[in-house]
């Protein structure tokens, strides 16, 4: 019967420590809002990022146009002055052509994803770090009811031990039952104020309040092939390589494009100081014969590189999120064992009952009630490393 008891005991927790599926007491979106925004190293990724923009399409237009202005005083054999005005302008054709605005576009592009894939990581992080506060808040309410229970086993225990109904062994082993437990909540609180003191370090150093002792519902939805379809294209790694792809492809374009002549027109205006006038213009032209040698090669040798790289990212990719994908579904697994188990049954009254009753001893109660709180510290354990999981396997969703 004793034994039987113990069973029970190990499959017991409160209610109120089982994922409730209340939406409300999610409160992550409006913590990672508040962390995007303030944020000290995603304000400064965005200024370099726009300053990386307007670098990119800083010499994307045609040449400056030359003004010239020649003036001839009188001399010994001169019959006047003379003034010359030209005005010129070269035409580059890969500009006119829009191959220089491609390859800026191109390169926004990249700057976009490149930051895009730093906000995943600084928002997996606080996510991650809000997981874990969520973890320590509900350990710690936890705590709290043990506490309580634990100093009223204590003060039941010492009215026996003044009465003579146990022993001094008795008493001692609740009381040292009771410090256990302190230690642990102190523990438990300075696990709770790191983490607190690192969530305000992501926000700018901003404090957060953030009690959250419930996640929300969440799971793995769908079979892994229509989910693996949005990760592909929400990754920000498998973005990034085909950006990288496409900067090399418009690279090429305008190599190719600057085996092109450049032109160059200039209009001529003469004025004498005997007021005769003459105009007119010339043409000329700009030959790239050797300066831009191997240009093309290079280009196209990147490409073909930016696609290998490519390829080997949607590779690895997949690997690793086939792998991460059936980590959580197991995970997720064992989390719903536990979380079913005890639903079933909370025994824990039943053994406080039975040792004021005389049924069970002091020594029987402590040992049923630790297999209760080591089995509760595994569920709530469990359910930690699928959040945390499940966060990482979905970061793109950020």
């Amino acid at each position: 019967m004793k034994q039987y008891r113990f069973i029970i005991a190990l499959m017991a927790m409160s209610t109120a420590l089982i994922v409730s599926g209340q939406e409300n007491s999610f409160q992550f979106p409006e913590i990672l809002d508040s962390i995007d925004t303030n944020n000290t190293t995603l304000i400064a990724l965005r200024k370099e990022a726009e300053a990386r923009k307007l670098e990119n399409r800083t010499g994307i237009t045609l040449a400056d146009p030359e003004v010239g202005l020649k003036r001839m005083w009188e001399g010994a054999e001169q019959t006047g002055n003379l003034t010359e005005l030209t005005v010129g302008q070269s035409v580059d054709l890969p500009t006119v052509l829009g191959k220089r605005k491609g390859v800026a576009l191109q390169k926004n592009r990249l700057v976009d994803e490149e930051y895009r894939a730093h906000r995943m990581g600084i928002l997996l992080e606080a996510e991650l770090v809000c997981i874990d506060i969520t973890y320590y808040n509900a350990l710690a309410a936890e705590l709290d009811r043990r506490l309580g229970h634990a100093r009223r086993v204590v003060e039941v225990e010492k009215r026996r031990l003044d009465s003579g109904d146990t022993d001094v062994l008795s008493y001692n082993n609740v009381v040292l039952s009771l410090s256990a437990l302190e230690a642990e909540k102190a523990r438990v609180e300075m696990e709770h104020d790191v983490l607190m003191t690192r969530l305000a370090h992501l926000n700018g150093g901003r404090p957060l309040a953030f009690d959250a002792q419930e996640y929300a519902p969440a799971m793995l939805t769908g079979d892994f092939e229509s989910w693996y379809q949005e990760a592909v294209n929400r990754s920000p790694d498998l973005a990034l390589a085909r950006e990288e792809r496409e900067v090399r492809r418009s690279e090429l374009s305008l190599s190719k494009a600057m085996h092109l002549p450049t032109l160059s027109a200039t209009y001529i205006n003469e004025r004498h100081l005997t007021g005769e006038r003459s105009q007119g213009f010339t043409v000329g032209m700009n030959l790239p014969l050797w300066a831009n040698k191997n240009r093309v090669r290079a280009a196209r040798t990147a490409l073909s590189a930016a696609e290998a790289h490519e390829a080997d990212a949607e590779l690895q990719l997949r690997n690793q999120l086939q792998a991460g994908y059936e980590r959580v579904a197991g995970l997720q697994h064992t989390a719903d064992l536990y979380r079913r188990a005890l639903a079933e049954a909370n025994n824990s009254e039943m053994l406080a009952r039975a040792m004021d009753e005389g049924f069970i001893s002091v020594l029987e109660y402590l040992q049923g009630i630790e297999l209760y709180y080591d089995y509760l510290d595994r569920s709530l354990s469990a359910d930690r490393a699928y959040r945390r999981a499940l966060a990482e396997l979905e970061a793109w969703r950020l």
